[in-house]
């Protein structure tokens, strides 16, 4: 099986901007998963540079300065994993020569294929699109069976997960959640974007939604135990 997994960067942040503790944790989730399975992995940046850090300064440059965080983060997760053994290529949708080839899917196909897990930064190479996008359309790109999206809360809620009464969901469809997305409001507790919903949903990729934080093993994750599965029922 082919899975596609979003790491954010506030997963690699303890103390600083990235943390060895962080990495390995890392390291161990994606051990497991590459026993039986090709794996490939989207990062975000938001240890380096988060909603524009609330800077008056142009939000094109400002998505930019983004990117260029998961490239760095991309850096340090393949660098990582390369020197425990575990082999890796790391790829940039932009730009940054002498550093970090940019990405083309021969060449990703032929690193699946020896085994190597691939490391994505650079999102899309273009500003006004989120991680959660990026991570889907390279999920469409690469043919993947699953997608693995880490997020900062354990699952998706029937409603508000600070109101008392919330229930964690731990199944439901690409379109249930979209429509309940939707009447929560496009800037309030989407957990995943409009538009990304509306791709998976289309090409019909299973989506495991769940808290790093709150797992042990991302087994808990695969077998159902935790998090929230998203899928297209028929």
């Amino acid at each position: 099986m082919r899975i596609m997994m979003k790491i954010s960067g506030e997963a690699l942040k303890k103390d600083n901007n990235i943390s060895e503790e962080s990495l390995e944790k890392i390291y161990n989730e994606i051990l497991e998963i590459t026993k039986e399975n090709e794996l490939i992995i989207v990062v975000g940046g938001g240890n380096f540079w988060r909603g524009r850090n609330k800077l008056e300064i142009n939000t094109v440059i400002s998505d930019q300065i983004g990117m260029l965080g998961t490239v760095m983060n991309a850096l340090a997760i393949s660098s990582f994993l390369n020197l425990k053994g575990l082999p890796s290529s790391c790829y940039s949708a932009i730009d940054v020569p002498g550093i970090i080839k940019k990405a083309n899917i021969n060449d990703v196909e032929n690193d699946l294929k020896k085994g190597n897990v691939i490391i994505l930064g650079g999102g899309l190479g273009v500003p006004n699109l989120s991680t959660d996008m990026t991570t889907v359309s390279k999920g469409i790109e690469y043919n993947v069976d699953l997608i693995l999206m880490a997020k900062n809360i354990d699952g998706v809620y029937d409603k508000d997960p600070k109101i008392k009464d919330a229930k964690k969901i731990d199944e439901i469809s690409h379109e249930e959640l979209l429509k309940m997305s939707l009447k929560q409001g496009l800037s309030s507790l989407m957990i995943l974007d409009a538009e990304a919903l509306i791709e998976l949903a289309k090409h019909k990729i299973p989506l495991y939604i769940y808290s790093s934080k709150s797992i042990n093993s991302i087994k808990e994750v695969l077998n159902g135990e935790k998090g929230t599965k998203v899928i297209t029922r028929n």
